[in-house]
């Protein structure tokens, strides 16, 4: 189904002409699509406060709007944070089958561009003060989700949870650039005309055509890109005459506080992950006997991992993982560093093995989770 299609479904849904056969096709689309569940659900909340509109406005909406929404159907036009429940986008045959459907399109048209308008003002991208903004789209997911999208350009992104991606809506020009906070996987589709540049707080990652992974969280101590094919090329943003160019299953660990300290020095030292110096290490991606995917790249499986990090780390994948907050008073217990891959486990299961693992005690209460000797 095209975006212009989804479109026009959702729209005639709203304004109750929607036929079965049309609400039907809408929701098997909507099942096998998450992200147009979100994009659906963020609509029908601002549709259902919003329930009465002139017809005057709906005019006004349609000429302001739909000229610019018809223009980039293939892209999503929703900042929107997560999956949301299926019952949220549940589907309701019409009681009337409408008689006249004489301007079918132009009254879906009209719909979508009342849509658009109402997105703009509750899902607000830009500032006035950069107009370059109003092209902008943003996608983020929440904790306890993640999410899978595709670019303008057919790249993939996979986001993990608590993450956020920000790119040019219509992704034109020399240059295909996106803006990353928290973690995803990129599968970048080649292009060597335009490089695709991906930009975080602390590092710029360039590629023309390659599959790797970003983990750039702000409360996290290290910015990590581990490249599973291809060749990247990272640029520290404090020092971009230093260049660092990775090879497949290679992994770069910058520390966030020394990269954006003006004195830091671009050394780049080859040291196993628990010794790594101040700014950088280069190291090897980590596979597990019998594991063909990297633990770094196990998430995207719904598998939760870590190797040789400390309680302390682990505790902040735990809460993005799960929804949760996690407290461990204790220093020595933060500190002490743990392994383990956890498919499709709960809660309770991940921390009951790491409590045999580490010889210490927890408390569940709702979403807190307190780690004491």
């Amino acid at each position: 189904m095209t975006e212009e299609r989804f479109w026009s479904l959702l729209s005639a849904r709203l304004a109750n002409e929607a036929t079965p056969e049309e609400l039907a096709e809408l929701e098997t689309y909507l099942k096998e699509n998450p992200a147009a569940q979100s994009r659906t659900g963020a609509i029908e909340n601002i549709w259902s406060v919003n329930p009465s509109i002139s017809d005057d406005y709906k005019e006004a909406a349609f000429n302001k709007h739909l000229q610019r929404m018809s223009n980039h159907f293939s892209e999503p036009v929703l900042q929107y944070e997560s999956d949301l429940p299926e019952e949220q986008v549940e589907l309701k045959v019409a009681k009337k089958k409408p008689v006249f459907r004489i301007m079918a399109w132009i009254t879906a048209a009209a719909a979508v561009a009342v849509l658009g308008y109402f997105t703009y003002c509750y899902f607000p991208f830009t500032s006035a003060k950069n107009s370059n903004a109003l092209a902008q789209n943003t996608v983020s997911t929440k904790r306890g989700s993640k999410s899978k999208i595709q670019l303008p350009d057919g790249t993939q992104v996979w986001l993990n949870a608590d993450s956020k991606i920000t790119y040019n809506e219509n992704f034109q020009g020399k240059i295909r650039e996106v803006q990353l906070s928290g973690e995803a996987f990129f599968d970048v589709v080649h292009d060597e005309e335009r490089p695709f540049v991906i930009h975080t707080s602390v590092i710029d990652v360039k590629v023309l055509g390659t599959a790797f992974n970003v983990r750039s969280y702000a409360d996290e101590k290290n910015t990590e890109t581990s490249l599973i094919r291809g060749s990247v090329e990272i640029t520290l943003r404090n020092n971009p005459d230093k260049k660092i160019v990775l090879k497949p299953n290679d992994k770069l660990i910058v520390d966030n506080d020394e990269a954006k300290a003006e004195t830091a020095s671009p050394d780049v030292v080859r040291m196993p992950h628990h010794d790594r110096p101040s700014l950088l290490t280069l190291g090897k991606v980590n596979f597990k006997e019998n594991q063909t995917t990297a633990l770094e790249t196990l998430w995207i499986k719904n598998t939760l991992a870590f190797d040789k990090e400390s309680l302390e780390e682990i505790a902040l994948k735990i809460e993005r993982w799960y929804d949760v907050k996690v407290s461990i008073p204790d220093t020595r217990i933060r500190r002490t560093e743990y392994s383990g891959v956890f498919e499709d486990e709960d809660l309770e299961q991940v921390m009951e093995a790491l409590r045999i693992s580490g010889n210490f005690h927890y408390d569940i209460n709702k979403k807190e989770i307190t780690i004491r000797p």
